[in-house]
């Protein structure tokens, strides 16, 4: 079987993969995430820490769409990219490390984090397909595009709204009502001594 060439997969399609499949399951996962904590009450043995570093998280791929959404994906912007990813990748390590260490993370869960840990790299990766012309110059030849710039071609206001609206909903909302309920347990997870004091 011949190797497929990445230039001759229309940018269409790589559009309907990357929204049509890569960010609903990437939001899935989100709510099937926080589905799981609040089944657990993480806030019970986590506190707000953790709940803490998955609005971070949310934050730290929220960023990313936005700029997606309303830039032209240029060198600057792609590294700004790949720099976010990089550190939702470092964050959720640390997410990990620190639930590990005072709860049961399970096997589901684990599978979860998974795909919360492998979407942001699938979307830069269809990204960078998507834009190869401009970002080519950055690993060999030619000139790369460092300007900033809003998008040339604007998305429909409609797309704009509904992946903001999923973003909010399935992501930004829930990590930030997870920290409520973790700051709001956090009395009761104090000794009787410390209350009192």
């Amino acid at each position: 079987m011949p190797p497929v060439d990445a230039a001759a997969v229309p940018d269409t399609a790589l559009w309907m993969l990357l929204g049509g499949v890569v960010f609903p399951v990437w939001l899935g996962a989100g709510l099937l995430d926080y589905a799981i904590h609040y089944h657990q009450r993480i806030e019970h043995s986590a506190g707000p820490y953790e709940s803490a570093l998955h609005l971070l998280q949310a934050l730290e791929v929220g960023a990313p769409v936005l700029i997606v959404l309303f830039l032209e994906v240029t060198a600057p912007v792609f590294l700004a990219l790949l720099a976010l990813v990089l550190l939702h990748a470092w964050t959720s390590w640390r997410d990990t490390c620190f639930a590990a260490s005072v709860r049961a993370v399970g096997p589901a869960e684990q599978k979860v984090h998974a795909v919360l840990d492998m979407a942001p790299w699938f979307a830069l990766a269809l990204l960078a397909l998507i834009h190869r012309e401009a970002l080519a110059p950055l690993l060999g030849p030619g000139a790369a595009d460092w300007g900033l710039r809003l998008r040339e071609a604007p998305f429909p206001p409609w797309l704009v709204v509904a992946v903001l609206a999923a973003s909010l909903a399935c992501g930004l909302l829930p990590a930030i009502a997870e920290l409520r309920r973790g700051r709001r347990a956090l009395p009761a997870r104090q000794p009787p001594a410390a209350r009192a004091g």
